[in-house]
């Protein structure tokens, strides 16, 4: 009997009807199922198709304590809502199960499922990672903390499944056993939620879990797998995979003997080349001839926001790594840029959401040459560099950009925070960067 047989004589909730939850709805539907619809808020961002698809559903939105969460046998828990919410805890604590959409994704799929975590560059190495697989011939959906819900992917004849997932979406997830599975890095993040890191790192680690395949960082102890019979590493230097030279030049390799050179990836800065070894890793026990990784990075040109080029004014190089809403991606852009030639200006500011900012304090006074800060937390990173300039917002971060750079430099938007004190999300605020960049300087 399959897992949905099970569901059918349990009384089951949806939890959180954000993009995760819509699409655990839509399956359950699809699957003659009748989950009650849960949510904090009057008014859902999903209203329209809730109330076009599935009118017949109960609904209990409001305060959480009306919706008496201890009545259910099952709640499918959007990973924005977190379980020590007093609720859902004593929902738990009465004996209701609580998963996420990637549990219940995971007790239903029998294809092979490569899934990768980290503080930062999941979604780069998601993207290269299913393109790496299509070049191999396989069939594969891309889901998860990217933009497509799990549930949605299982609707699709696929060889495999990649999956980027977050720290909340593997808090609720115990049967994944993935094919391979991968921590990129780990830094501060989300202490918001968490306890402090040690509580975020073991959310972390729950990827590895019953994996086949556990790929992790050589130069990161917190990514170690702590139980994982099958495991390889990824650095530049002491690891698995890593970059050699040979010939002359520099090329990815797998325990010194080189693979292709590193020269076939057009993806900037040394975290972009962790990040191909990441993925090298991860299809490992695929056996995929070179051939089919250097199709792959001809073909890749990486994602939006995540250290884009936008264009050259005046000899001067615009980047918009919006994406790095964390200390820990915004000293990778800086270190993947290090080799460039020119002066380093810097924009940061927003939310820091609790973080220790500390950390860039060292790196800001060594390898950047202008700081511009703006947002929530702008002040607190203009103090860590004597003589930073603090702004009011992005067009004057970037006219102040403008005017500081000299031919050669590079401006680099990496905010260290997140953009909701002064955006809708990241994307906005990298539009906006790009808007202000292109715009002829007055």
């Amino acid at each position: 009997m399959s897992y949905l047989d099970t569901l059918k004589n349990k009384r089951i909730a949806v939890l959180g009807l954000g993009i995760s939850g819509l699409g655990t709805v839509r399956f359950l539907h699809a699957h003659n199922l009748h989950p009650v619809l849960i949510d904090s808020r009057q008014q859902v961002p999903t209203q329209l198709w809730l109330d076009s698809h599935v009118p017949h559903l109960e609904r209990r939105f409001g305060e959480f304590d009306k919706a008496q969460l201890t009545q259910f046998d099952v709640i499918i828990i959007a990973p924005g809502i977190a379980l020590s919410t007093p609720q859902v805890r004593q929902a738990i604590a009465e004996g209701v199960e609580v998963i996420g959409d990637v549990e219940l994704f995971a007790r239903l799929n029998n294809k092979p499922v490569l899934a990768v975590t980290g503080s930062n560059g999941k979604s780069t190495v998601v993207s290269l990672l299913a393109k790496v697989l299509e070049c191999g011939g396989l069939q594969v959906g891309l889901g998860g903390n990217i933009g497509t819900a799990v549930l949605d992917l299982l609707a699709q004849d696929m060889d495999a499944y990649v999956l980027e997932l977050s720290s909340f979406q593997l808090e609720t997830t115990t049967s994944l056993a993935a094919k391979s599975a991968c921590i990129l890095n780990l830094c501060e993040d989300h202490l918001d939620r968490y306890t402090g890191m040690a509580d975020y790192i073991c959310a972390k680690q729950r990827i590895y879990q019953d994996c086949q395949l556990a790929v992790y960082n050589r130069g990161d102890i917190d990514t170690y797998p702590e139980h994982a019979s099958q495991q390889l590493s990824f650095a530049l230097h002491d690891a698995d995979y890593h970059i050699m030279q040979h010939q002359g030049e520099s090329y990815f390799a797998y325990r010194n003997s080189p693979l292709l050179p590193c020269r076939k990836t057009v993806l900037p800065g040394s975290h972009n080349q962790l990040n191909v070894l990441a993925v090298m890793a991860l299809c490992h026990d695929f056996h995929f001839d070179i051939g089919v990784f250097e199709r792959a990075l001809s073909e890749f040109k990486g994602l939006d926001h995540r250290c884009q080029y936008v264009t050259t004014l005046n000899d001067v190089r615009y980047f918009n790594d919006s994406k790095a809403t964390n200390v820990g991606a915004t000293l990778a852009a800086i270190k993947g840029l290090a080799t460039e030639p020119g002066r380093l200006i810097l924009l940061a500011g927003g939310d820091a959401k609790g973080a220790d900012l500390m950390p860039l304090k060292e790196t800001l006074a060594e390898q950047v040459a202008e700081l511009i800060c703006f947002g929530k937390d702008g002040d607190a990173i203009a103090a860590l560099k004597p003589g930073s300039h603090r702004v009011s917002g992005m067009g004057e971060a970037v006219q102040k950009a403008k005017a500081c750079a000299q031919a050669g430099d590079i401006v680099l938007l990496a905010p260290a925070c997140a953009s909701l004190d002064m955006y809708s999300n990241y994307m906005a605020r990298g539009n906006d960067f790009i808007q202000q960049v292109l715009e002829e300087s007055s």
